[in-house]
């Protein structure tokens, strides 16, 4: 039978109600056939100690295997100092006592991580996207800013009609304006994920206008053709493409280009919401692949350590090497969090491993750390 462990639903950290201190001053006592495997031991229960002052178990079961796994494997990385105190021969080996200082803040983070996987979400509500208009169009008309505005509002209405957040304009016609002194979007995804990064978006649409105008009996008319790109910003990838028309009629040829850009950005969103909805989801359950570049590595053990080492960490999954050669090793993993809690977790792995790593760079999923 698989043993299991009484959390509360909330994690209810008794931290978080009744103390500020990030810290724990515990005592424990390990056995082991050597003082090494006594002291892991002894480090192990001091960090278990370190959890019982920061759950109240009450009503929520969760199999205890999971914290084993990405918890207890960690206990050199919870204790920030310790202090030998005790230490004997026994008939099986060695007994080690310590006066360790448990890391409750960085246990508590990891505790509510672990219980994000188990409710099978890593973040609240619907994610938040960059909408950006590409203004490279040959056509004057097309250009005109106060028509592209009624596309953006007619995105953006239907974005947020669905609860989806959106990045602010202000930042959105920056991108847009680098965008078009700069570079094609589609030549360079991993320049365009990374600005939405930059600003927390998970997705990027990016979106263009090409049309006719024509001249009626009464007024004027236009059709318009709206293409759009989906860009998944944490992978740099291009997850959705989609094209719609709209049409417009008005006195003049203003008039008309509103009337069709409103309507035809309400209309591309409606074939994206559920390439988007279960994007995001899938991302939400299994967590995204990112790709981890660590100059200076390239031995098949510390290659190892370090997969092993960084898959133990709750959000962490799928650690592998890809490429190894010329003293670097790149590594790709899913990761279940955000591009600073990745970050975290590298460095702790580096830590643990008696690693110092600087980041080199970062563009998208793609990450390049140097060991100093």
């Amino acid at each position: 039978m698989r043993r299991v462990l009484l959390l509360t639903l909330g994690i209810l950290f008794l931290a978080v109600t009744a103390a500020t201190a990030s810290t724990t001053t515990v005592t424990a006592t390990g056995e082991g056939p050597s003082k090494e495997q006594a002291l892991s031991t002894a480090l192990r229960r001091a960090v278990e100690q370190g959890v019982g002052t920061l759950v109240r178990s009450e009503t929520t079961v969760i199999d205890s295997a999971l914290v084993d796994d990405k918890i207890y494997s960690h206990s050199k990385g919870y204790v920030k100092s310790y202090k030998i105190t005790g230490e004997q021969k026994t008939p099986d080996g060695v007994s080690i006592t310590v006066l360790a200082t448990v890391d409750t803040r960085v246990l508590k983070e990891d505790m509510g991580d672990i219980l994000k996987i188990l409710q099978g979400s890593t973040a609240v509500g619907n994610p938040r996207i960059l909408v950006a208009f590409s203004n490279k169009s040959k056509d004057k008309i097309f250009k005109d800013k106060e028509f592209t505005e009624e596309i953006y509002n007619g995105i953006v209405e239907a974005l947020t009609d669905k609860q989806f957040r959106v990045v602010d304009k202000a930042t959105a016609e920056r991108f847009a304006m680098q965008v078009a002194d700069t570079h094609e979007i589609d030549v360079d995804l991993n320049k365009a994920a990374k600005y939405g990064l930059m600003y927390n978006a998970e997705y990027t649409l990016y979106y263009n206008v090409s049309g006719v105008v024509r001249e009626g009996a009464i007024g004027k008319s236009v059709l318009l053709s709206i293409k759009t790109q989906l860009i998944d910003n944490t992978r740099s990838q291009i997850i959705t493409s989609k094209k719609v028309e709209q049409s417009g009629m008005g006195q003049t040829v203003d008039e008309a280009l509103e009337k069709a850009g409103r309507e035809g950005g309400r209309k591309i969103v409606a074939p994206m919401i559920n390439v988007l909805q279960k994007a995001w989801m899938d991302m939400q359950q299994n967590g995204a692949f990112y790709t981890i570049v660590i100059d200076g590595v390239d031995d098949p053990e510390q290659i190892a350590s370090f997969t092993e080492m960084f898959e133990k960490f709750p959000l962490a999954s799928q650690a592998k090497e890809v490429e190894s050669g010329g003293g670097k090793t790149t590594f790709e993993a899913r990761y279940k969090g955000k591009r600073d809690l990745l970050d975290r977790d590298v460095l702790r792995t580096a830590r643990e491993l008696g690693w110092t790593l600087k980041k080199i760079r970062a563009e998208g999923a793609r990450s390049t750390w140097k060991k100093l």
